[in-house]
């Protein structure tokens, strides 16, 4: 049994009979907007309420409902009186006719009910988490990173002398083993960032150039040894590089939020469209495309 309540098909159907009879309900409330009477009662502000939550939940909605406040109850239906005269006003005057805004309002109105029902339906098992994932690993790649620090000579300030001082400043920071943390104070000021942690590649070309970066990716790291001379747009750099990563593929534990997150949304799409499709099989298309034509 638990088997059925997890096939997509059978979501299909749940979703497709519950806009069934929402639609029906809709229909409804269009021949009221012709009446000048408004009915408001416990049903209408419970509908009211899914609505607004983007819940398609009874339950969810009576227990807000029975929580308000006399006053924020009061509140609520002069929301929905509000929306509700504004809306049989529009029909009276015959706004919604050959408005495209309203269409695309409409449409979307109707892709927003099927997404909330088939939310309430997806039911994703650790097993369905496992296969999206195992489809989809290149997008939970881990991108390379790399940790580290730099002393900065000005190339404008300095020069073609920004080089003799990298060499001289190399000799004297190891010699004198300057730690990752002395390296304020160390050179000129960089327009950017001194320490680099665990920054993709293409965060670190972004600010010492791609010829800078492929140097730097291939280095050892060795924390406590400072290396160089490296050329970037802006002058020359003494780094010391305390961790490399190349970049591997996730594993599935470390990711598994975004993998939920991710399949859901795909399950979901799959599900409103599965939906909407059952919908439009209800009618009797015709489709003509020469008529009007050019002869």
């Amino acid at each position: 049994m638990s088997r059925i309540f997890r096939d997509p098909l059978f979501h299909f159907v749940v979703v497709g009979l519950a806009l069934f009879f929402l639609f029906s309900a809709l229909g409804q409330a269009e021949s009221d907007a012709d009446s000048s009477e408004i009915r408001v009662d416990r049903e209408t502000m419970l509908t009211f309420i899914q609505y607004r939550t983007r819940s398609f939940d009874r339950a969810m909605a009576e227990q807000r409902l029975n929580a308000l406040s006399e006053e924020d109850v009061n509140r609520l239906v002069d929301e929905y009186l509000r929306e509700e005269v504004l809306y049989r006003e529009g029909l009276g005057l015959g706004l919604d006719a050959d408005d495209y805004v309203i269409r695309r309002r409409l449409i979307q109105k109707v892709e927003f009910l099927a997404e909330g029902f088939a939310s309430a339906a997806v039911d994703l098992t650790d097993e369905d988490l496992q296969a999206h994932f195992e489809a989809n690993k290149q997008d939970y790649f881990v991108a390379p990173s790399i940790t580290f620090t730099h002393v900065y000579f000005d190339k404008a300030k300095h020069g073609d002398a920004a080089l003799s001082l990298a060499e001289a400043a190399l000799a004297r920071l190891n010699a004198e083993q300057v730690p990752f943390s002395g390296a304020p104070g160390q050179g000129d000021r960089f327009p950017f960032h001194l320490n680099y942690v665990e920054r993709t590649y293409d965060f670190v070309a972004s600010h010492f150039g791609p010829e800078m970066t492929a140097e730097l990716f291939v280095l050892e790291a060795e924390d406590g040894v400072w290396q160089g001379i490296f050329k970037s747009p802006y002058g020359a750099h003494l780094v010391m590089v305390t961790s490399v990563s190349q970049g591997q593929d996730a594993n599935f534990e470390d990711v598994k939020t975004r993998v939920t997150e991710d399949a859901r949304r795909v399950r979901l799409d799959e599900d409103k469209e599965a939906a909407i499709a059952q919908i439009a099989a209800e009618y009797d298309i015709e489709i003509d495309l020469s008529a009007g034509a050019a002869e």
